[in-house]
């Protein structure tokens, strides 16, 4: 027995419709609680920032030093507001300072140490003033 030309529409329609019942949620990166954020320390080592955060999700490999954890639930096909951040900062395998709406304020204060506040060496050049 062959469908007719209306019943196979209506098939059609309601087979189309699944999609707008149903939106999957998107999960990006790992969640960061208050506990793990308040837990990171000036002078942590990255292998004990992994073991605390977990690996950062946004790698860059032109800053090997900075890692950034971001964070977003959303539902498929709707905009996604921006996720808050947390960006740390190591220098000599050591966590010096952190950015963003998740970095605690013991990080955020030490951010202007002497050492990554001076100068540029120049190289012994002389600038104009």
């Amino acid at each position: 027995m062959r469908p007719s030309l209306p019943t196979a529409l209506l098939l059609a329609i309601l087979l189309s419709a699944c999609n707008l019942l149903y939106k999957p949620e998107v999960q990006q990166g790992d969640p960061l609680t208050p506990e793990m954020i308040a837990a990171l320390k000036p002078g942590m080592t990255k292998r004990q920032v992994r073991l605390l955060l977990g690996s950062p999700p946004v790698n860059d490999v032109f800053h090997p030093d900075r890692w950034d954890y971001l964070y977003s639930v959303g539902k498929a096909g709707e905009p996604i507001p921006p996720p808050p951040r947390l960006t740390l900062y190591f220098k000599d395998d050591a966590l010096v300072r952190a950015e963003g709406e998740l970095a605690p304020e013991a990080l955020k204060e030490s951010g202007n140490t002497p050492a990554e506040t001076s100068a540029p060496d120049n190289g012994g050049k002389k600038t104009a003033p």
